[in-house]
Formats: structure tokens, C-alpha cells, sequence
């Protein structure tokens, strides 16, 4: 039995005949994504491995946030989807750092101009999905490149923010975001008169905070 059915097995055992067909697209969406990179030959490239991770990174997830649909459930169920969700999502942010660490460069990080820009995005996503110490262990080589740009300014700067705000440090570009009373707000940020200085070299593509602040709205449980 491959290791991608195993995995659907185990994740709706519990779950009525109705929760399974809410999670089908889910599921299938993993499925596709680890047989695409299993499927790479032994010739393919770092970069056409790591984009092959981007979408085993990305598209499950977005299923997760945007195409799942668990609402008439029962509560327990809805929680119980929802968990076997979560579990595997981190299951494959697992696999895909894993993947990842085989693939970093002598220079530290995926430079653009060497493994093009789809790479060098799937490369960040990863690793913005991982534990702190692998964000700081990065920082600094993002940040070098992003100087030469060789990397993106923004993802050096949500990379800080994000190493920053884990660490109890107020973040310095504004990026990151909890939920307060029902709504996304950003976590406390250093020197806030000076934020869209800070922000306006590093070439974020909202033409100003509040564009930024836009994209998030009320957050809760699922």
C-alpha cells in the first residue's frame, strides 16, 4: 500500500461517510502533490524539485482555508475534520523541510538569478512554515541576497518579523498578524510612526499599510 493512501486511510477512519466526502478534494490534493514530487526522475534539478514542492506546499493548504466545508456537521466531527487537517498539513510541511535541508546551497540560501524566482518563493513558504531556529538559522543569508538582489527584500523582511514576534520581539515591517477579539490585527511593532519608511524600500506590493491591513478580516474557529 503506498505511504499517500496509507495516509488517507488513517486520516478518515473516525470520520462519518459525510465528513470524508467534505475532506475528498482535500485529500486528493495531497495525494496529487506527494506522487508529483515522488514522481521526479533522479535527473530533475534542485529547482524543479523545490517547484514541485511548492505546490505540495500551497495547494493543500489553500484547499484547507478556502474549499473545505464542514458547516451542518456535528461539532465534535467538525473538530475532529478539522484536527486530521491540521495533522496532515503538518505532516507535509514535515516532508517538504526535509526535502528542503538535501537542497541548500553552499552559499546558504536559493539565490533567483541561480534557481529562478518559483523555486526561491517554494524555498521561503517552506521554511516560513518551520520551527524558529530554522528561520534564524536563514536570516542571515536571505538577508545578504536580498542586499545583491538575489532575494526578495519583503521575504527577508516577513522572515525577521516573523523569527522577531516568536521570540516576544516587537516585528519592525508590520507583517504579522493574531487574532484579537474576533479580528486579524498585527502583533505589536517597533517605532510605529516610521512604519511605511521602514516598509517603503522593501518593495511590498501594497502601496501602503493599510492596503496591506486589508487583506485580513474577522478569524475564529473553523
Amino acid at each position: 500500500m503506498s505511504i499517500w493512501i496509507l495516509t488517507a486511510l488513517l486520516m478518515t477512519g473516525d470520520l462519518s461517510p459525510e465528513a470524508r466526502a467534505r475532506l475528498a478534494a482535500f485529500d486528493r490534493a495531497v495525494a496529487e502533490s506527494r506522487r508529483a514530487y515522488d514522481g521526479l526522475g533522479a535527473d530533475a534539478t534542485d529547482r524543479q524539485r523545490l517547484e514541485a514542492l511548492l505546490v505540495r506546499d500551497q495547494r493543500p493548504m489553500s484547499i484547507a482555508s478556502h474549499e473545505i466545508d464542514l458547516s451542518g456537521l456535528p461539532e465534535a466531527e467538525r473538530r475532529e475534520a478539522r484536527a486530521l487537517v491540521d495533522a496532515e498539513i503538518d505532516r507535509l510541511s514535515d516532508e517538504n523541510v526535509e526535502a528542503l535541508l538535501t537542497m541548500v546551497p553552499a552559499e546558504g540560501w536559493f539565490s533567483i538569478a541561480v534557481y529562478g524566482e518559483e523555486a526561491a518563493t517554494s524555498a521561503f513558504l517552506i521554511v516560513q512554515h518551520a520551527d524558529t531556529a530554522l528561520q534564524k538559522r536563514f536570516l542571515p543569508a536571505i538577508e545578504a541576497m536580498a542586499n545583491r538582489g538575489e532575494a526578495s527584500k519583503s521575504f527577508y523582511a516577513m522572515m525577521w518579523d516573523r523569527v522577531a514576534v516568536a521570540e516576544g520581539r516587537p516585528q519592525r515591517w508590520g507583517t504579522q498578524m493574531q487574532c484579537v477579539d474576533g479580528f486579524m490585527r498585527p502583533f505589536p511593532t517597533e517605532d510605529p510612526e516610521r512604519l511605511e519608511e521602514r516598509r517603503a524600500p522593501m518593495g511590498f506590493r501594497w502601496p501602503d499599510y493599510a492596503g496591506y491591513l486589508a487583506n485580513f478580516g474577522a478569524c475564529g474557529s473553523h
